[in-house]
């Protein structure tokens, strides 16, 4: 009765995880499909394939980190290589041609850029006022 049990929750589990690395797949087509398009290139074979799984901790949980390769041509000659990275069923990145094309923002809130001084360099990123004053009530 155990045994029976363990089988079907154990058959349960692996249902649900191909479930899952199938969609996965099918979003890494689509992905790839659509990066393509949008630089004019060619997806060859119209297919992906899976190079490296790994799990990541997310703000969610416990995910896998899928790596699906593609292939696309540029001029119809030459057969180049890019990736699709997903975290669960999320996008991470797209990477064609030597650089990432697609990068999934994230929660995070980016950083608001303040406008640089006139006569400033650009290497140079003042500080907030308020952190100005405190360290200058310290000297």
């Amino acid at each position: 009765m155990i045994s029976t049990l363990f089988a079907i929750i154990l058959l349960g589990i692996i249902i649900i995880f191909w479930m899952n690395a199938a969609r996965a797949r099918e979003l890494a087509v689509g992905i790839s499909r659509a990066a393509c398009e949008r630089e004019r290139y060619q997806l060859l074979d119209d297919s992906v394939y899976l190079q490296r799984v790994g799990l990541r901790w997310t703000p969610a949980g416990l995910r896998f980190r899928r790596m699906y390769r593609f292939d696309y041509s540029v001029d119809g000659r030459l057969r180049e290589s890019g990736y699709v990275l997903l975290i669960g069923t999320q996008l991470e990145a797209v990477h064609i041609q030597g650089r990432h094309t697609i990068e999934q923002k994230r929660e995070e809130q980016p950083a608001r850029e303040e406008p640089v001084p006139a006569g400033k360099k650009d290497n140079i990123i003042p500080f907030p006022e308020r952190r100005r004053r405190r360290s200058d009530e310290h000297s």
